[in-house]
C-alpha cells in the first residue's frame, strides 16, 4: 500500500457574465471586468484572480479614480459550473 499526498487543484477565475436580481459581474479572459448594479456599471477595470483554492479565490478589481486607483476584493466560491457566490450572494452564469 502506498501513501499519496492529495493536492488541491486551484479553481479557475469566474470568466463570463454572472448575475442575480440586481447585480452583475462580467469577467473577461483579458483581465478586464466590471460590476453592475441595476444594469448600470458601478465599477470597471482590471481584475486579478488571487489565492485560488479548490473551491474559489479572491477576485481583486482595480478601477480608475481621480487621485488614486480604487480597489475592491470579493471572495468568490464556485458552487457548480453555472453558479458562484460573491461575498455570499448567489450569481448564475448568463454567458461566456
Amino acid at each position: 500500500m502506498s501513501i499519496q499526498t492529495a493536492r488541491a487543484q486551484a479553481s479557475p477565475p469566474p470568466i463570463g457574465t454572472w448575475a442575480n436580481k440586481t447585480e452583475g459581474l462580467v469577467v473577461q479572459p483579458s483581465g478586464t471586468c466590471g460590476f453592475l448594479v441595476n444594469g448600470k456599471v458601478r465599477y470597471s477595470g482590471t481584475c486579478y484572480w488571487e489565492t485560488p483554492s479548490a473551491r474559489g479565490g479572491i477576485l481583486d478589481l482595480t478601477y480608475p479614480m481621480p487621485l488614486a486607483p480604487g480597489h475592491i476584493r470579493w471572495s468568490v466560491i464556485w458552487v457548480n459550473q453555472t453558479t458562484i457566490t460573491v461575498d455570499g450572494d448567489v450569481f448564475t452564469k448568463k454567458s461566456n
